[in-house]
C-alpha cells in the first residue's frame, strides 16, 4: 500500500488469496505499549495509521476497549507498576492511579476509537474498585492495569482497505495481485541486485512467470525463511515460527459481557492439578515419549500466567494461553491450515482463566462442538523486535518477524520498508529493526502477554 501510494508499481505474489493464511487466524488486537523503547514509537505510528485507515466510517471496526491485566499477588502489583512506568517513559502515555475511588477513570465505550482521553494507563487497586468496573472479575484481584490505547479490529476489513488503497495507488503508482509462489531469482551481471523474480503456479500463465523488478520485498511471514533460502542461502534470517492457537468459545451462558469486557489477561501463576487424581491423569496422558504433542506431565505444578480472553461478538469469546503450544516444533515449511493443536486446549484455557473469571467454571465438562480451535503462526526474532531491513541483495528487503504484534504492526512496518526501498528519510526506530542489530538488546523485554511471573 505505502509503495503504491508513493508512485511505485507493485506486484503482490501470493499462492493464496490475501489474508487467507495465518493472518486470518489473528486475535485481531492492537496496542501501543511495550517495555522496549524502540517498539513504543514504532507501534504508536502503526496505531496512527490504523486510525487513518479506519476513517470517519470506521471501516475496520476499530475499538478502544483497552487491555486489562489483573493480578492477585503483591509481586503482580509491583510488576504492573514497573511495566506501566517503563512503557510510559518511552512515550506510551501517563500513568493514573486509583486507590480510594474511580474519579478520573474513563470507561471504554463498546464501539469506536475516537476517545482522546483513552490513552496511557489506569492502575486500579482493590477488588471493590476493580469489580465496580468489571463485576465478573474474581474477588481475589488486588490490582488491575488497564492500558487504554488498545483494543481490536476487523482484520479482514483492514486487509481489504489496504489492498484497495494499494490498487488505487497515487502519483502514478498501482498494485496487482499475482497468484503463485516465488520459485527463484535472477541477479544482475555483478550478482549484486535482483533483476527478475520467477513465479510458479500462476493462474495467469502455464509454467514459470518472470517478473522484472527494481526491488524485491520478502513479506512471506511464516515462509520468509523459505524465500530467503532461494535468494541468499548463505545469509539466513534470524526467524523462528511458533504455534499460535486460540479457542473460540460459544459463551451461551453469557459469562463474559460482549459490550463491556476489554482484552483481559491474568498475570499470576495458576495450578491445573487441583488434586491427586488430576495429577495422576496428567502424568498418564503424556505421549511425548512416543513422539506425540501432549506434554501433560508439564501441566503438573504451577503454570505460567499470561492466559487471556476477549469478546468476539455474537456470543463468542476468544481464549488463549500461548505457553501450552510453545513446545510444538514447527517444520521448516509450515503447513496451512494448521492442525497441531492440543485436544484439551479449550478445557485447559477454561481452567486457567477461572482464576480471573470464576464463572467460567460453569463450562467445566460442558464444552460442546460449537467451541472450536484454530490458529496459525507467530514468526519471531531472538529479541522480539521487528525485522524490516535490506537483506540478501542490494535491492532486496525483508519485512516481518513481529510475532504477537504482526497484524497491528503491519501498517508501520509496511511504511518503513517502503521508505527503505524509496531511499527516503527513515524514522528514529528504523535502526532497531535492522539486521544485524546495531545495538543488540542484552535482555528481551518483559511482555505481560507472556509468562510475566
Amino acid at each position: 500500500m505505502h509503495l503504491a501510494r508513493h508512485g511505485a508499481r507493485v506486484t503482490l505474489v501470493d499462492p493464496r488469496p490475501p489474508l487467507t493464511a495465518t493472518s486470518q487466524y489473528s486475535t485481531e488486537c492492537y496496542r501501543d505499549f511495550f517495555t522496549d523503547p524502540a517498539l513504543v514509537p514504532f507501534m504508536s505510528r502503526s496505531v496512527d495509521i490504523l486510525e487513518e485507515l479506519a476513517g470517519e466510517e470506521n471501516e475496520i471496526r476499530l475499538n478502544r476497549r483497552g487491555y486489562a491485566f489483573l493480578a492477585a499477588s503483591t509481586d503482580g502489583a509491583e510488576a504492573f507498576e514497573r511495566f506501566a512506568e517503563a512503557a510510559s517513559s518511552f512515550g506510551a502515555g501517563e500513568v493514573r492511579r486509583h486507590r480510594g475511588g474511580l474519579e478520573g477513570y474513563v470507561r471504554s465505550p463498546p464501539r469506536g476509537f475516537r476517545q482522546p482521553r483513552l490513552s496511557g494507563f489506569d492502575l486500579v487497586y482493590g477488588a471493590e474498585l476493580i469489580r465496580a468496573i468489571f463485576p465478573f472479575v474474581t474477588e481475589e484481584a488486588r490490582v488491575m492495569l488497564h492500558a487504554r490505547r488498545c483494543g481490536w479490529m476487523d482484520a479482514q476489513g483492514l486487509g481489504q482497505v489496504m489492498l484497495r488503497l494499494a490498487k488505487e495507488g497515487a502519483n502514478g503508482g498501482s498494485a496487482r495481485v499475482l497468484r503463485g509462489s516465488v520459485a527463484g531469482f535472477d541477479r544482475t551481471a555483478d550478482g549484486g541486485a535482483v533483476s527478475r523474480v520467477h513465479v510458479a503456479g500462476s493462474e495467469a500463465a502455464a509454467g514459470d512467470v518472470p517478473v522484472e523488478c527494481d526491488a524485491f520485498v520478502n513479506t512471506a511471514g511464516a515462509w520468509s525463511s523459505t524465500i530467503q533460502a532461494l535468494l541468499a542461502p548463505e545469509d539466513p534470517l534470524p526467524l523462528e515460527n511458533e504455534v499460535h492457537a486460540k479457542v473460540i468459545l460459544n459463551d451461551h451462558l453469557g459469562v463474559i459481557p460482549q459490550d463491556e469486557a476489554p482484552f483481559m489477561v491474568w498475570r499470576d501463576r495458576v495450578r491445573l492439578d487441583q488434586d491427586d487424581e488430576a495429577r495422576e491423569g496428567f502424568l498418564e496422558l503424556d505421549d511425548t515419549a512416543e513422539g506425540g504433542i501432549v506434554n501433560s506431565s508439564s501441566w503438573v505444578g504451577p503454570q505460567p500466567g499470561g492466559q487471556h480472553l476477549r469478546p468476539a461478538g455474537n456470543g463468542r469469546v476468544l481464549l488463549l494461553w500461548e505457553h501450552l503450544h510453545r513446545h510444538i516444533r514447527v517444520p521448516e515449511e509450515p503447513d496451512m491450515p494448521l492442525d497441531s493443536f492440543l485436544d484439551m486446549y479449550p478445557q485447559l484455557c477454561i481452567s486457567g482463566l477461572q482464576a480471573m473469571v470464576p464463572e467460567l467454571a460453569r463450562y467445566e465438562g460442558r464444552l460442546g462442538r460449537e467451541t472450536t480451535i484454530d490458529g496459525g503462526y507467530y514468526t519471531v526474532t531472538p529479541d522480539g523486535r521487528p525485522l524490516v531491513t535490506r537483506h540478501g541483495a542490494s535491492n532486496a528487503y525483508v519485512c516481518g518477524g513481529m510475532g504477537t504484534y504482526g497484524l497491528m504492526g503491519a501498517p508501520a512496518a509496511g511504511e518503513l520498508v517502503a521508505l527503505h526501498v524509496l531511499g527516503l528519510e527513515l524514522p528514529v526506530y528504523s535502526s532497531a529493526c535492522e539486521w544485524p542489530r546495531k545495538e543488540p538488546l542484552l535482555n528481551r523485554p518483559v511482555d505481560l502477554l507472556d509468562d510475566s511471573a
